[in-house]
């Protein structure tokens, strides 16, 4: 990137790794998410909330996390495994792709894993939940290099999972029952004095409802930008240009122009 482009290597060594490069990620949260969905998909959430008056919109994300809360309480009751589904997932792939590896014991819980007649090796230890591609140690779900090694000890690779993807832990989470309420015409009065809204100038126009985005953002990752791309016309086949400036239209367009001139003083010497 150095070679390519100074000023982007200049940018990224900028920002501290621990914003951006996984290696450098905190083992803690078991996450190696790089990117902000979750904010993007609370942010659409409450868009029908956003523009209500701050009572009406605290009450409206109560009542649906309420109602989420249910929910997931009821599938989890429906979900017969221990491992949650999209976490069961990552496992069974990382499972498929553990046949091309060999693990060879060194002691105790060590191993050291090689893949077929590559040079590639990776070190495991399972007393210590660690694997040198630092995928097992980051998500806290066994890579396709530890499950070779469980499976050499005739375990099971959902024992290695971290307690995070487990029921208990999801039951912990979502278990809790948000207590209803009732309307605003049975809360009690207070005696304090009453809070008036903030005087704000009424803007013109429709109020918008969605987030400022960087300069840099697209607002529209569906549709790709033509800058730079070379069109062709539908008239000449030519490259470079497109119908509308084509000069062999042009050129058609000032015969015409002139064979019609030509018929009009044709026509006005005769009279």
């Amino acid at each position: 990137m150095k070679n390519i482009n100074p000023n982007a290597y200049n940018w990224l060594v900028s920002i501290p790794t621990k914003s951006w490069c996984k290696h450098a990620f905190n083992i803690h949260p078991r996450c190696d998410v790089l990117m902000n969905n979750l904010y993007e998909s609370f942010n659409s959430t409450i868009l029908l909330a956003r523009d209500k008056p701050n009572i009406s919109m605290m009450e409206w994300i109560r009542s649906y996390i309420m109602s989420r809360f249910a929910t997931l309480r009821d599938k989890l009751n429906a979900y017969p495994r221990n491992i949650m589904p999209r976490t069961q997932k990552r496992l069974d792939r990382k499972v498929e792709k553990s046949g091309n590896w060999l693990p060879v014991w060194v002691g105790d819980a060590k191993f050291e894993v090689t893949q077929g007649f590559t040079m590639e090796k990776f070190l495991v230890d399972l007393s210590k939940h660690s694997c040198n591609c630092y995928f097992w140690n980051l998500v806290g779900i066994p890579c396709s290099h530890v499950v070779t090694t469980i499976n050499y000890k005739i375990e099971n690779p959902e024992a290695y999972v971290h307690a995070y993807y487990k029921r208990d832990v999801y039951q912990a989470c979502y278990g809790p029952e948000i207590t209803p309420i009732n309307g605003q015409q049975l809360w009690p009065k207070s005696n304090q004095t009453e809070l008036l809204p903030l005087f704000t100038k009424p803007h013109l126009g429709n109020q918008k409802k969605q987030r400022r985005r960087e300069p840099n953002e697209h607002v529209n990752h569906s549709k790709l930008s033509k800058k730079n791309v070379m069109g062709k016309c539908s008239r000449c086949n030519q490259y470079g240009h497109n119908i509308r400036s084509c000069r062999k239209g042009m050129r058609r367009k000032g015969n015409l122009h002139l064979y019609f001139f030509s018929i009009n003083v044709f026509v006005q010497t005769q009279i």
